[in-house]
């Protein structure tokens, strides 16, 4: 998402840059100026860690020289590359926004949720073409990040604190979670005189979080069970076409507090068995996501695969 255009302040840049350099807004592609730009594409492209997710030129004194700080930043000189790579990821980010515009309908008559949120891209996007309530979710707190966001863009897009945990998916608590999410969704309709309808949302978006869980069918349930219309999940695959497998590449160097059995990170779903869950939970449509000319490498696209699935309306 290029902000250019809305004009960020100098103090709104500089919060930028702080955020993006304590890794709460760099892996998605936003472009605050010309010398500040983030994204996770340099390194998806160039399938290298630690190549770099934000470009920051005139970095304050205070990051300097910090090795923390440095596993985010670009070398300068690979700039050039580094914004291609950015602007193909955006590029198949609007793939999957204008997708559902497609399918499902006028983003501004839809309500939407976004599992695994990171600095809100989606939720902030779909705010932006006039979404009455978009929501996004994520264990790590990115509360500052969608403020200093919805600033710049001036939308209304809400974040939830809230981690998606598979031991806690039993009746009692996923109750207990349906009832805060109740309370975060009426405490958006009371002002305006609505109601919700349900524990729910039109659409729902799972981007780059399966291939992170152990879990794949379960958390692929629990997205069904909060989608009123559509889901769309984007996530590495095998290259097992038609089985029904699952195969763990790695286990979680990130979260070392996730115990077995959650705590494997890399995982491939069969493109099969992606399809065959999602009409067993009753979605009748599924549309596959094409890449485009401009968008991301077909050596990287054709590794993932993204479905955009409708359930029957009356």
């Amino acid at each position: 998402m290029d902000l250019r255009p809305c004009k960020p302040s100098p103090a709104q840049v500089e919060r930028a840059v702080d955020l993006a350099c304590r890794g709460l807004l760099c892996y998605q592609p936003f472009i605050f100026s010309d010398r500040l730009q983030t994204g996770a594409g340099f390194e998806f492209v160039h399938a290298k860690e630690f190549a770099g997710l934000v470009y920051c030129p005139d970095l304050p004194t205070r990051f300097r020289d910090r090795k923390d700080v440095e596993r985010f930043l670009v070398n300068p000189a690979s700039f050039d590359a580094f914004a291609d790579c950015n602007q193909r990821l955006r590029v198949l980010y609007e793939t999957f926004i204008d997708e559902i515009e497609l399918r499902v309908g006028p983003i501004d008559r839809h309500t939407f949720a976004d599992i695994g949120c990171c600095s809100g891209y989606f939720p902030l996007s779909f705010a932006r073409r006039g979404s009455p309530l978009a929501v996004g979710f994520d264990r790590v707190d990115y509360s500052a990040t969608f403020e200093l966001l919805n600033g710049i863009l001036g939308t209304h897009a809400r974040f939830v604190h809230q981690p998606y945990r598979a031991e806690k998916l039993i009746p009692r608590d996923r109750l207990r979670w349906l009832r805060a999410l109740h309370h975060e969704l009426a405490s958006w309709f009371a002002p305006r005189g609505m109601a919700p309808a349900r524990e729910q949302f039109d659409v729902v978006v799972s981007i780059a979080v399966l291939v992170h869980l152990s879990d794949p069918l379960q958390h692929l349930a629990y997205l069904g069970g909060l989608a009123r219309k559509a889901i769309l999940v984007w996530t590495l695959t095998s290259d097992r076409e038609d089985e029904l497998t699952i195969e763990y590449l790695s286990s979680n160097r990130y979260y070392p507090e996730d115990k077995f059995p959650y705590c494997f990170d890399v995982m491939r779903i069969s493109p099969g068995l992606l399809r065959k869950s999602l009409e067993q939970m009753g979605f009748t449509e599924i549309h596959e996501i094409r890449n485009r000319p401009d968008g991301m490498p077909d050596n990287w696209f054709n590794k993932h695969r993204g479905y955009l699935a409708l359930r029957p309306q009356p």
